[in-house]
């Protein structure tokens, strides 16, 4: 895989994530991931893997990624000044376009990386959508303040609505399509949440290796094809395609 060095434009907490910018005038789509490492490789072997990000937002000139630090190679990223290295965006992403109707947007912690861009996206064409994020509680809910229009809930009822983010729905018939993104175990609620909606993706969290489908580990089990790649034929799938 090939990777690009890139300048760090700008480093900033959001409650408890990360949030790093980077220049990068390529197309994205969102939903789509990088490959990230601090820079310094080959002189350095630290970290030796890159760690795969989704886009947090992307203006067409600018690139941004949410991140928790939770290990030595986000903690790299989140200390890093000058330059990184990025792989080009990777993955499929999020269908858009297909609705008829209202769009609603899920994420659960650090799970709402995608949908400041595909917010973004949905607003430039015209279609209309409710964003509703979940978290613990409200000290890592920080991110929250930068959708505005975003409701909340937190699972000890610090912040918004007490429970997940389905408690802070409602009724999921007036959307005509759901977009989520989380740990595994809310994503598979949505999925069951969400049965007759005319659109459902889900967004998987994986570890991942290599990002190229050479490792094989961050498979996800489907319905028709058994095991695969979440790096190339996700990150993104139709809920009707994973086999929980």
């Amino acid at each position: 895989m090939k990777f690009h060095t890139v300048e760090v434009e700008g480093v900033e907490a959001l409650g408890r994530y990360v949030l790093l910018r980077y220049p990068w005038s390529g197309a994205i789509e969102p939903g789509q991931f990088t490959m990230a490492r601090a820079a310094g490789y080959p002189t350095t072997f630290d970290p030796f893997l890159a760690r795969p990000f989704s886009f947090y937002d992307h203006d067409g000139e600018t690139a941004s990624l949410l991140f928790e630090v939770r290990g030595r190679g986000t903690q790299l990223l989140a200390g890093a000044k000058e330059t990184i290295e990025v792989s080009r965006p990777l993955g499929k992403g999020f269908r858009v376009g297909e609705e008829n109707g209202r769009s609603l947007l899920l994420g659960g912690g650090v799970g709402v990386a995608p949908f400041k861009f595909l917010s973004r996206r949905l607003d430039e064409l015209g279609v209309e959508h409710d964003v509703v994020l979940g978290f613990v509680d409200e000290g890592v809910a920080g991110v929250a303040e930068d959708f505005p229009r975003a409701k909340v809930a937190t699972m000890d009822g610090s912040l918004g609505v007490r429970g997940t983010v389905l408690d802070a729905v409602g009724d999921l018939s007036e959307y005509s399509a759901i977009y989520a993104c989380g740990p595994n175990a809310m994503l598979a609620a949505v999925k069951k949440a969400a049965n007759g909606i005319e659109l459902c993706q889900l967004s998987v969290e994986e570890r991942m290796g290599c990002g190229n489908g050479s490792c094989n580990g961050c498979v996800v089990p489907t319905k028709a094809r058994g095991l695969v790649r979440s790096c190339i034929e996700g990150p993104v799938f139709d809920a009707e395609v994973l086999a929980w």
